[in-house]
């Protein structure tokens, strides 16, 4: 009876030191924290919006578009029970996703090496090189919450190769309901559960256990399930089935890719891959690969080699974006094993004093490589949100109404804690004018209050005119309406992805 109390007290240390090294890293690399004015990223903003018209009683696709699977937009529907004007609740999920990864970092090097007296240590330092490479942008990304599963997943795959343990009922339920969460996420993000399943079946045949597997595939497949029923019930209910899967499915394969073909996409992810910000990330997977080869464990090596590989031709193939790769860091984990081999080899444990300076060193490192930390507690005043969202807010019009045209929204609906009413809220990178049309017809039927957009509006009368007075490489950013109905009140600038990017407030005239 001690054992266990003893056991379930050390269980609930490591998970403590866990979550204060997610709570802490997520805080500085993820735009969703306390520390943040707001995320301005436009992905993270359009689950946002479409996580709070959930809440409202909108429906995806239907109300408000955009091809990403719905888990991500109930996701954030979650964490806007706790606001729906800040995205503290998001922080919250992104640090309970990163700490279930550290958990499982730790639990994955101790199937090697004893982790017990490195755990804070090992926990910061790995949440710090993942979540503060390139690939991480901005924070609340569906790539970045899918690192935890991937996580899980490499632990139960390294430790029936390495331990011939093989999951038991609940892990592979868990499994299951991970993979449907990938699913109905982004589902080219289950790649890596299809190479898993392949050397699970190599293993087993060599074992002699091939049942095991075939029990294990029902079991993943009943969590899938489990996911799946509330998601096509909600939709059915809806009466937007239709909708659901022409957008995510359809859309997704045909209408939401790259022009540039395979190869150039592939080569495209493979400039993301090896940019000098995911240079500690590298250093790490190349590192463990070579612990691989150094310790002959053959088998390890080529899941390794052949998972990654798989999933990042998977990820990139279509439409490769900055941080697609992002998920494949979990994989990190086992550059920690020469640094543990190491230290077993010299006897060396760590005093509470060395936990303490890991975590400042590993919190500055944090810092230091983040790409957008320099917003570190920017007041938000100073922001063109919401100095924008004031503007309108003093405009005197009562119930107004408001469009961001051209792009993704980067976070001025939530500054100005107004939730869309157009379907298209905002354009997204779909290939076609649907979406486009829409939005000019609002404009041209004059319909929301206030327009807010990167691009110079004008009235094609005045068009010649306009364009006279620009800068060639600027002429591209004018768009012009026949009869355009409104004027610019206000413009100002922010810093986004190494661009300073300019934004413009138009209100409707009379």
């Amino acid at each position: 009876m001690k054992n266990t109390k003893d056991s379930y007290t050390v269980l609930v240390y490591t998970i403590l030191k866990c979550l204060l090294a997610a709570f802490v890293i997520i805080a500085i690399c993820s735009k969703s924290s306390f520390l943040y004015p707001l995320n301005n990223w436009g992905d993270a903003n359009i689950y946002f919006n479409v996580g709070r018209g959930i809440l409202h009683g909108k429906v995806p696709y239907r109300d408000m578009i955009d091809q990403k699977g719905p888990i991500i937009f109930f996701v954030y529907a979650l964490g806007e029970l706790v606001s729906e004007t800040s995205f503290i609740g998001i922080y919250i999920i992104e640090a309970v996703c990163a700490t279930i990864f550290a958990f499982f970092a730790l639990k994955t090097v101790s199937l090697f090496y004893d982790t017990k007296s490195y755990e804070l240590s090992l926990a910061f330092m790995m949440a710090a090189i993942v979540y503060s490479c390139f690939s991480n942008r901005h924070g609340g990304g569906p790539e970045e919450m899918s690192v935890c599963i991937f996580g899980y997943l490499l632990y139960l795959l390294a430790r029936y190769l390495e331990q011939d343990v093989f999951p038991n009922t609940i892990e592979t339920v868990f499994l299951g309901l991970g993979a449907g969460m990938l699913f109905w996420t982004k589902y080219n993000l289950c790649a890596i559960f299809i190479s898993s399943f392949v050397f699970v079946i190599i293993h087993a045949i060599k074992r002699n256990e091939l049942q095991l597997v075939w029990k294990a595939f029902a079991l993943v497949l009943l969590g899938v399930i489990l996911v799946t029923i509330p998601i096509v019930g909600y939709f059915a209910a809806n009466d937007s089935i239709t909708i659901f899967f022409k957008t995510y499915f359809y859309d997704n394969i045909f209408l939401y890719r790259s022009e540039k073909g395979l190869w150039v996409n592939l080569l495209l992810g493979l400039n993301s891959l090896v940019q000098k910000r995911n240079a500690l990330t590298l250093a790490m997977l190349i590192l463990g690969l070579g612990w691989m080869i150094k310790n002959k464990r053959y088998m390890l090596l080529t899941y390794f080699v052949v998972s990654f590989v798989f999933s990042f031709v998977i990820f990139n193939a279509g439409y490769p974006q900055k941080y697609s790769n992002l998920p494949l860091f979990a994989f990190c984990v086992f550059g920690v094993l020469p640094l543990f081999e190491r230290l077993e080899k010299k006897n060396i444990q760590l005093k509470l004093i060395h936990s303490v300076c890991s975590v400042v060193l590993f919190s500055v490192l944090a810092y230091v490589s983040c790409i957008h930390s320099y917003d570190i507690l920017r007041p938000k005043s100073e922001t063109v949100q919401y100095v924008f969202a004031d503007e309108i807010k003093k405009s005197g019009i009562e119930d107004y109404s408001v469009l961001y045209y051209g792009h993704l929204d980067e976070g001025f609906y939530v500054a100005a804690n107004y939730l869309p009413e157009y379907r298209a809220y905002v354009m997204t990178n779909q290939v076609g004018d649907e979406f486009k049309d829409l939005q000019n017809s609002y404009i041209n039927n004059r319909e929301p209050d206030f327009i807010i957009t990167r691009l110079r509006l004008c009235d094609s009368k005045d068009y010649n005119e306009y364009i006279e007075k620009l800068p060639e490489k600027k002429v591209k950013e004018v768009v012009a309406f026949d009869d355009f109905g409104y004027e610019l009140v206000d413009e100002g600038s922010f810093y986004f992805e190494e661009y300073d990017i300019v934004a413009r407030l138009y209100k409707k005239i009379g």
